[in-house]
């Protein structure tokens, strides 16, 4: 049985055509998925013989109750599925209640679009960066962590893995977790271009090919939902916590977006063309105001310190790991650049959003990187920070907000209402850490003082 629709299928299927799919794959159950304003996955499911009434637009549900959505009158709204993301859940085949999957864009009861959804926020962000951007593709490599589950199933922070940098070890749990999670991937339709062990023991990476960056972002909501469910097969538990340890790497997304050829009139930058620069340039700009959108927890500036090459300043290079940005060599004579801050908690689609935002505005205003750092940005002192105008990343979600509030651009690819709920929750849950005591306190204070 196949798992999901082929590329034939997806261009331009129907309503029709999938309501036969479902019937000749013997589905039973329709997974209606969306998140909310935080990233978070959730879902209505309805029995198959509810999904023509799905694919008309006709299954509401409380939005009251979902985070960031509603603002009082506004307690009812509408699942919209997109048809080309059905997939099958392979985890229910032989079950005698096979799932599947439908992505749902949230819209009001008299089918206007909602300005909270974050899937119409991209969808917005994109067409408005049409006149600079046509056809705007990416990639990700998405970095997790495979824990052990103790004896009560609840997920902890050890690993018998003690692996690292691709490294293969065939009796790992984890090394089979993630070939699984890779071959799942593969039969709902995703374009995996290769996993393998990351640096921390326990720590693996899955990389997805570029595809349409609304398709991206489906794709990262689908791998979280995936690794989650094969590693608890495994007992295992998957954690896209950005720095679950404090001894070992941090987890990570490298997005990358393909760009223009090698030819330049500016020999200064290696023979990138200038809309690649003004790109960088676009993305360097709005850097620290869109970290808060792409590191979204008070756990994300744990993972953006001087080490484990996360970055921390406004820089790009051709090969610093720990830049920023960076800007491979060619791959079969194709150029990407590669925005290397982000990290596995973001909501996939704000972050898509306001980096599509940046570089778009990078392009249109000709905004120029200046030269790329040759070295470790680890390296780099106080006065060249200065001489270059290199600012630092946020130390701080209290510091990212700040940011955020001073950046029209980034605000404006947000949108008032995603911008108010996103700065709300956000500060909400700072203050809620600010004031928690934490382990670290007792064992500094407890008995000094």
């Amino acid at each position: 049985m196949r798992s999901t629709l082929t590329n034939g299928e997806r261009k331009g299927v129907t309503k029709r055509d999938l309501l036969r799919i479902a019937k000749e794959r013997e589905v039973r159950f329709v997974r209606l998925s969306f998140v909310d304003i935080l990233g978070i996955s959730k879902n209505v499911t309805i029995p198959v013989s509810e999904l023509e009434r799905a694919l008309e637009g006709k299954v509401s549900f409380d939005g009251g109750s979902i985070d960031g959505f509603v603002r009082g009158e506004e307690a009812d709204m509408m699942l919209a599925p997109d048809l080309s993301t059905f997939a099958l859940y392979p985890w229910t085949f032989g079950s005698g209640a096979t799932e599947a999957r439908l992505i749902c864009d949230i819209v009001m009861p008299d089918g206007e679009p909602f300005e909270g959804c974050p899937r119409t926020t991209l969808r917005r962000v994109l067409e408005d960066a049409r006149d600079v951007l046509v056809d705007a593709r990416a990639g990700l490599e998405i970095e997790f962590y495979l824990f052990a589950l103790d004896a009560d199933g609840m997920p902890t922070t050890t690993t018998s893995d003690v692996g690292s940098y691709f490294d293969i070890d065939e009796s790992d749990k984890g090394e089979a977790a993630r070939i699984e999670i890779a071959t799942t991937l593969e039969s709902m339709g995703l374009s995996v271009a290769s996993a393998h062990h990351e640096h921390g023991a326990g720590q693996h990476e899955i990389d997805l090919n570029e595809t349409a960056i609304l398709t991206t972002a489906d794709a990262l909501i689908t791998t979280r939902t995936v690794a989650k469910h094969v590693a608890a097969r495994h007992r295992l538990h998957a954690t896209f916590m950005p720095k679950p340890l404090e001894t070992s790497a941090g987890s990570g997304i490298h997005v990358y977006f393909p760009t223009g050829g090698a030819d330049s009139a500016l020999d200064g930058a290696g023979g990138l063309d200038e809309e690649t620069l003004f790109a960088i340039g676009g993305l360097l700009e709005h850097a620290p105001a869109f970290t808060a959108i792409c590191n979204p927890t008070v756990n994300s500036y744990k993972r953006l310190v001087a080490a484990w090459d996360a970055p921390i300043y406004t820089v790009w290079s051709y090969h610093s790991a720990n830049s920023l940005v960076r800007v491979p060599s060619p791959d079969n004579g194709s150029r990407r650049i590669e925005v290397r801050s982000a990290d596995p908690s973001c909501n996939p689609y704000l972050a898509l959003a306001v980096l599509v935002a940046s570089i778009a505005h990078g392009i249109r205003n000709h905004l120029l990187p200046g030269d790329p750092l040759i070295g470790s940005t680890y390296d780099l002192n106080d006065r060249e920070r200065e001489t270059r105008r290199i600012r630092m990343l946020p130390k701080s979600l209290r510091q990212a907000l700040a940011e955020l509030e001073k950046d029209a651009i980034v605000r404006g690819a947000l949108g008032d209402h995603v911008y108010q709920a996103f700065r709300d929750a956000k500060i909400e849950e700072y203050e809620r850490y600010r004031r928690a005591v934490h382990p670290w306190e007792r064992e500094a204070y407890l008995r000094v003082y």
